[in-house]
């Protein structure tokens, strides 16, 4: 039980962890461990306009642990600066993180972060958009803040917004394009897709 309750205590240090992204009217950096939390309370309330049944037991274990890895390799922003060596450093900071606990677990925690990385099931793909989804909620309550600081175009939004489009897409089209339009009128996304 010792190799468990070290890993415990190293996974706390998600909540150092700060993102990009504000809470809540932009008083303060949001971290990981509240992301990761809150991806999970998305899939659950978003369950239902996925386009395929999924283990949601799985889609959670998937939400605790993706960003996990951050704890090594640090936050990458969606948009801004990217590390182009993001997957190796994170899979080396998974390989670190995860060998801290008993072989079985470290496995099962293993296997299910690189199934979410590669997108490699409908639990994976799901988790995905609500991993993304969060990170837009996360920036309407903050009326734009990442979206203003990095200037973000139209086509960048919508690129990362693909997750969403592909595996929720009912929140795609009732949540998501609204207030792209609702944001580009305002001068924050920078339109640059001919309509």
């Amino acid at each position: 039980m010792i190799d468990e309750i070290k890993f415990l205590i190293e996974i706390d240090k998600l909540k150092n962890i700060f993102r990009q992204t504000m809470v809540l009217n932009g008083i303060r950096q949001e971290n990981d461990a509240e992301h990761s939390w809150h991806m999970a309370m998305s899939a659950i309330v978003l369950e239902k306009y996925h386009n395929e049944t999924v283990d949601m037991k799985k889609v959670l274990k998937m939400a605790l642990i993706h960003d996990i890895v951050e704890i090594y390799a640090g936050d990458t922003p969606a948009f801004g600066t990217h590390n182009p060596n993001k997957y190796n450093d994170e899979l080396k900071s998974a390989e670190k993180i995860f060998s801290l606990l008993p072989e079985k677990l470290e496995k099962e925690m293993m296997n299910l972060w690189l199934e979410f990385e590669l997108l490699e099931s409908p639990e994976a793909k799901f988790a995905k958009a609500c991993d993304t989804f969060q990170g837009f909620l996360q920036n309407i309550t903050s009326d734009g803040h990442s979206w203003r600081k990095y200037k973000v175009k139209e086509s960048a939004f919508c690129k990362r917004m693909e997750p969403i489009k592909l595996y929720i897409p009912q929140v795609y089209e009732e949540v998501v394009l609204p207030e792209l339009e609702k944001y580009i009128n305002k001068g924050v996304i920078e339109r640059d897709i001919i309509k």
